[in-house]
Order: C-alpha cells, then sequence, then structure tokens
C-alpha cells in the first residue's frame, strides 16, 4: 500500500514538471557566469571540441553514464533536440563521468549506436568533472552564444523543459 502511495505521489510530482517549456527560466544575462573550458576525450568526433569554439552558438553539455537510468531514460530526448535545433546553432555534447571506469572505447561506441546517437560523445576528464561540480547525474547545462552559464539542470526533466530553454536561447 505505501508503495503505492509513494508511486503516485511521484508520479504527480513528475507529471506536475511537463508542459510546453516555457516557464523555464534562463539566468538573467548579466547574471550569467562564464563556462568553464571542457576537456573530454571524444569518441565519434574526430576534431578536439572546447567551447572557445563552439561561441556564437548555443552549447548544451550533458553530463552523463552508461550505467545511470535516468541518463539513459534522457537520451532520446536529447537525440532529437540535436536533430531538430543543431542546423539552428545548437551545439550538443555527451560528456560521459566514466573516464576512470575502465571500459573500452567499443564498449562507448556500441552504447552510442544502440541509441542512435549523432552528437559529440567524450569521456570528460577529472578536471572537468570537477570544474562543474558533477554529483549527481544526469546533470546539464545550457550555455549561451556569450560562453555563459544560462541554466542547469540535474536530474531527470521533461522533453518540453529542454524545448523551451533552447528556444529561448537560440532567440537571445
Amino acid at each position: 500500500m505505501d508503495r503505492r502511495i509513494i508511486f503516485i505521489g511521484l508520479l504527480a510530482s513528475w507529471m506536475a514538471g511537463c508542459g510546453k517549456g516555457n516557464n523555464v527560466d534562463l539566468i538573467p544575462p548579466a547574471q550569467r557566469q562564464p563556462a568553464s573550458e571542457i576537456s573530454a576525450q571524444f569518441l565519434n568526433s574526430s576534431t578536439n571540441l572546447t567551447l572557445s569554439q563552439a561561441k556564437g552558438k548555443v552549447v548544451v553539455l550533458d553530463f552523463w553514464a552508461s550505467w545511470c537510468g535516468p541518463c539513459r531514460m534522457e537520451i532520446p530526448t536529447l537525440v532529437k533536440m540535436y536533430n531538430a535545433y543543431h542546423s539552428k546553432g545548437l551545439e550538443l555534447w555527451g560528456l560521459s563521468v566514466e573516464t576512470n571506469d575502465g571500459q573500452p572505447n567499443d564498449y562507448f561506441n556500441k552504447f552510442i549506436s544502440n541509441f542512435d546517437i549523432r552528437y559529440p560523445v567524450g569521456l570528460a576528464n577529472m578536471d572537468t568533472l570537477k570544474s562543474y561540480g558533477i554529483n549527481p547525474i544526469p546533470a546539464t547545462f545550457f550555455i549561451d552564444k556569450s560562453g555563459r552559464i544560462a541554466l542547469a539542470f540535474v536530474g531527470l526533466h521533461p522533453e518540453s523543459d529542454f524545448t523551451g530553454a533552447i528556444e529561448k536561447l537560440l532567440a537571445e
């Protein structure tokens, strides 16, 4: 009986977060802090990606792990967002926290293929994880065209929140 009440409560709180995404509040531009540069071993990109190279574009950094259930649940939304907005100026980079887990690159390449991930995926180094204070995951950072953090999510969020944030940042 208690499990049902807890489940219904969690479901109700999750559903309350659903909507058009227009209610996503970005950090006001004057209060935004510069995003820390990232360093990662990218697995499905031939170039080394940096935030300084992405100035003028909206960048979404998604910190995740292959063993993280909420991370795996969010990946289809990220794939959809990348496919819909990349041509409009969105960069989306998946940064795994599994840099020290000892998994071979083939493990991640299969994961990328299984989820049909087209955006760059890399293994974030420890300095990057520390500079973004990553714990827990998923953690998603929305970086404006000037390279400043405009919003951050921790945990699983509905697609409408991603859409709302991305559309607002692209319009700036």
